[in-house]
């Protein structure tokens, strides 16, 4: 039933979409993101500016209407002052949101500029949350977004990663955007690498697999590649597969009630260990 209902909340059509940003590096990522989604599922995007003593980004706010634009959305900046960002925020969900987009900056810590403030928006924020994090190396996402890697961990959140990567694949200037499923198996020290297919147990777990990539399918309606990777640590197998295979983007799922307590501080080691090493390791957003 739960599975169901995320599918529902992901394909129902948007009405509006918020995306606080400050004007610093690694938010114009989180932006393309959010207009490639309002783009295929319809809605408003409204860009959240939070002002501070830097400036106006007026150069940063200009692109934006460039992509909206391109884009041909429906997008519009409000601002706010900094020094009450939270409350100013919660104030303005109250008039109908259904998505927040939000960059982790390009520290993996320093969304808004401030950990502390993305901290306060997984506890508190009501509606669904993405967040969008770029490597410090990294420049700015392609439009056409050509590989979409989505990882599989065998949990309920799976669902919303597919979604996502469905809605993102669709979009008009990534049409033909193929999206890859890699489930990481770790495999024991006991175990050695070469003989890991014959294994029972992960066996048993790539079997698992496949029979979900194939509800997948049915459900979304779109091909999916399945690609089984055994390692002794995930994260750098993940990290090292999508560099090989060039991909644009990774999306993971994630449930923030059941991982509350570990991504509230974002803080290394304070997130799953996974998703730490893949965000310190990652070569794309």
């Amino acid at each position: 039933m739960e599975e169901k209902v995320m599918r529902e909340e992901w394909l129902t059509p948007l009405s509006k979409v918020i995306f606080p940003f400050t004007g610093r590096d690694g938010e114009f990522n989180a932006a393309l993101i959010a207009f490639q989604i309002i783009e295929e599922m319809g809605g408003e995007l409204v860009g959240f500016h939070v002002l501070s003593e830097e400036g106006s980004a007026a150069k940063f706010k200009e692109e934006l209407l460039k992509v909206a634009r391109k884009f041909k959305v429906s997008f519009r900046i409000i601002c706010y002052d900094e020094r009450n960002i939270i409350s100013g925020l919660l104030n303005e969900l109250k008039r109908g949101y259904d998505l927040c987009i939000c960059s982790l900056g390009i520290k993996g810590v320093k969304g808004l500029g401030s950990g502390s403030v993305v901290r306060k928006l997984i506890n508190k924020i009501p509606i669904k949350l993405l967040l969008v994090y770029t490597p410090e190396s990294y420049g700015v996402l392609p439009y056409t977004l050509n590989r979409i890697l989505v990882t599989h961990t065998m949990m309920d959140e799976d669902v919303a990663a597919y979604m996502v990567a469905m809605v993102l694949s669709k979009s008009w200037l990534s049409i033909k955007g193929e999206i890859i499923a890699v489930y990481p198996i770790r495999v024991p020290s006991s175990v050695p690498i070469d003989l890991t297919y014959v294994a029972e147990e992960i066996e048993r777990k790539e079997d698992s697999f496949l029979k979900d990539i194939g509800s997948e399918i049915k459900e979304m309606g779109s091909p999916i590649l399945p690609v089984t990777l055994y390692a002794r640590d995930k994260a750098e197998a993940l990290a090292v597969y999508s560099k090989e295979v060039d991909a644009d983007i990774v999306i993971i799922g994630v449930n923030r009630r059941k991982y509350l307590s570990r991504l509230a501080s974002l803080m290394p080691l304070s997130y799953p260990r996974f998703i730490n090493e893949l965000l310190r390791r990652a070569s794309c957003p």
